[in-house]
């Protein structure tokens, strides 16, 4: 343990506070952005626009893949979501994150949903903002929000409990949250005061990202798609986030795979067939529907 606390990124935690001020008194545009597989963090990022376009803002909400990098230096607020995989900003966030531009004076907001009591969701969402605040941006709010988990090896081994148990994740609790960090945001900007954010130190972080991805994928056996269940929709191919599937063949490359679960848990018709530890993976809709779940709404959104 003394070992482990002497590594780096271990025993000094990063800083992130603003740099410069906000470039307007008063935001008056502002773009919501974020990568979500299962719905979770959409649904967090458009409850965010809501609540800012009632307040007047001009905004724009949209899904990672489709928001135009070059364009971001134009809003006045920017809010960014991802989902926390392994511990972490997984790695295709942190690529798009990479390809940001300069954005001196924009607010900027960063939040993340988990699953279940979660692990590491307070440093990712330090990492949306030390990556945005780095090109510039002006660090106005975080933001870490709880759900079901939608890791299908969980309950696909038989601990279907431990993601049952939030199964009333995410609740009106969850979007009072949402709502007053819009709104907390909002009180920030108006007062041009950034905040100050740390990372909380955690031993368990040394074996986020990559490395937690690569035991995951050591229990993965079969990963393939069913030529006779596959109807070519193409769903798979939207949801992967690096590319790594090719519906001609039909195949996955799996060595380009980050295990993000897109494709499983959003094919429509059961063509994607997973294995871990030789049994055989189903999807978070199927979980849904085996226990007659149904997923709240904010009444905004409804």
């Amino acid at each position: 343990m003394a070992a482990s606390l002497a590594l780096p990124g271990v025993s000094s935690a990063r800083i992130v506070k603003a740099t410069g001020p906000l470039k307007k008194k008063k935001p008056e545009s502002a773009l919501v952005v974020w990568y979500s597989q299962t719905g979770h963090t959409e649904r967090y990022g458009r409850l965010i626009a809501r609540c800012w376009g009632k307040q007047g803002l001009s905004v724009d909400a949209v899904p990672m893949k489709r928001a135009d990098r070059s364009l971001l230096a134009r809003y006045d607020l920017i809010a960014v979501g991802t989902p926390v995989q392994y511990l972490d900003v997984p790695p295709n966030v942190q690529d798009w994150l990479a390809g940001v531009p300069s954005i001196p004076g924009t607010g900027i907001v960063g939040y993340v949903s988990f699953g279940g009591k979660g692990d590491g969701q307070h440093n990712a969402a330090v990492t949306l903002l030390d990556t945005l605040t780095r090109r510039g941006g002006v660090p106005l709010g975080m933001g870490t929000f709880g759900n079901m988990s939608a890791y299908p090896p969980t309950w696909s081994m038989g601990y279907e409990a431990r993601t049952l148990a939030f199964r009333d994740k995410p609740d009106q609790a969850t979007y009072a949250q949402v709502r007053k960090l819009a709104a907390d945001v909002l009180g920030r900007y108006g007062r041009g005061r950034g905040i100050e954010v740390k990372d909380e130190l955690s031993v368990r972080g040394l074996f986020k990202g990559g490395i937690s991805r690569g035991i995951a994928k050591a229990t993965i056996g079969r990963h393939e798609i069913d030529p006779g269940r596959c109807i070519h929709c193409g769903t798979c191919v939207d949801r992967c986030p690096v590319g790594a599937i090719d519906l001609a063949v039909p195949r996955v490359d799996t060595r380009r795979c980050i295990l993000c679960f897109g494709c499983l848990n959003n094919c429509p018709t059961g063509a994607h067939e997973m294995t871990v530890f030789g049994r055989k993976i189903y999807s978070f809709a199927e979980l849904l529907r085996r226990n007659g779940i149904t997923l709240l709404e904010p009444p905004e959104l409804v």
